[in-house]
This record gives C-alpha cells, sequence and structure tokens, in this order.
C-alpha cells in the first residue's frame, strides 16, 4: 500500500486563505524536493489531500503522473501548471461544485495559465529549462518553485470560490515538511512507496 503525508514537526498556523494557499505551496515544493515526486504529481496531491478532494494518494499520482516533464517528458506545457488546471478541475470542474460555471471556469483557468507564463517567460517546459542543461541542482529548484508557484496559485483560486475549504484544510499535513534522509529512511525500513504522510 502507498503510504503518504508524513507529518512533521508543524509551523505555527494561520486561519485565513492566504495562509493555507502558502501553506500548499510550501508542501507541494516538499512533496517534489524531498519526495522526488513529479511537480505535476506534487502539486495534485497536496491539493487533494490539503482540501479533502476524494481522490487518495495513489489515484492523485497516478493521475498526476504522465504530466512531468511537460507532457510525458515532451517538453510541452509545464506539468505544475498541469497539476494546477487538474486541482483547479477538482474542486471547482463541472460536477464538482454546485456553483459550476463552464465560461467561469475557463476564465479562472485561462488566468491561471496567463499569470504563470507572465511570471515564468513561457509555459512551455523544454523553453522553462532550457537555461539548465547540465545543471541538475539548479533546475531542480528552479521547478520545485514553478511547482510551489503553482500550487499556491491554485489553493488561492480553489479558496476564493469555495471558501468552505478552508475549514476543511488538513492543516497537520499541510504544514508538515519531509526531509530526503527521512523519506529514504522510511523507504529502506519499511519497504513501502513513501510520497509523505
Amino acid at each position: 500500500m502507498l503510504r503518504i503525508f508524513k507529518k512533521k514537526a508543524p509551523a505555527p498556523l494561520g486561519d485565513g486563505p492566504e495562509e493555507l494557499a502558502r501553506l500548499v505551496g510550501e508542501r507541494a515544493g516538499n512533496l517534489f524536493s524531498a519526495h522526488g515526486l513529479s511537480c505535476s504529481e506534487a502539486v495534485l496531491v497536496v491539493l487533494d489531500r490539503g482540501f479533502a478532494g476524494g481522490l487518495g494518494a495513489e489515484t492523485a499520482l497516478g493521475l498526476g503522473s504522465g504530466f512531468g516533464g511537460g507532457v510525458g517528458g515532451s517538453g510541452c506545457l509545464c506539468g505544475a501548471l498541469s497539476g494546477a488546471v487538474m486541482g483547479l478541475g477538482l474542486f471547482l470542474g463541472a460536477g464538482r461544485w454546485e456553483k459550476h460555471d463552464k465560461k467561469e471556469f475557463r476564465r479562472l483557468v485561462s488566468g491561471l495559465h496567463d499569470r504563470f507564463r507572465e511570471r515564468s517567460g513561457s509555459t512551455c517546459c523544454r523553453e522553462l529549462i532550457a537555461d539548465f542543461r547540465g545543471q541538475r541542482t539548479e533546475r531542480k529548484h528552479f521547478c520545485g518553485d514553478l511547482t510551489s508557484w503553482a500550487a499556491r496559485e491554485a489553493a488561492s483560486i480553489i479558496l476564493a470560490h469555495r471558501p468552505e475549504l478552508t475549514e476543511k484544510a488538513e492543516r497537520t499535513y499541510l504544514s508538515g515538511r519531509d526531509s530526503r534522509l527521512d523519506v529514504l529512511a522510511e523507504r529502506v525500513l519499511g519497504g513501502g512507496n513513501v510520497v509523505g504522510r
């Protein structure tokens, strides 16, 4: 069984949506760096678990797994953005929210896309990482920052339209942080595929 969501040294928690969005971003970045998740997996897993989306870890990982590296490694649409769009669909898409409006939803997704492109200069993975050829560590930090930003932005949009999720948020999970050493030790000792608890 896949174990996820390690709870470790929670930070002081604020109650507002801005604080929750910040925690979502940090947790997604943590799963990306400590657990080696792809950007799309990290964003979708954190949004699902953090706001009780109902997918579960294995399903969220499975859905997000094909988008890393720009849709299957093709270098096209950035996986962090793809994960954020999937997260928006999970909470604001058709059949997921009683106030769903197709045109409004598309406007929200388009706005996220445009802010991502404005911030990063592109939405294309191969263009985003072009300056990091041969610089694996720098690339990992860059992609981790994009992952955190995309998760935080998606969380902000979700909470602005579904403020009731502020009360349902799993704050202890969102404030948890895993180290790469903890993850390695659990994999070796526990024998499972651990991506946070």
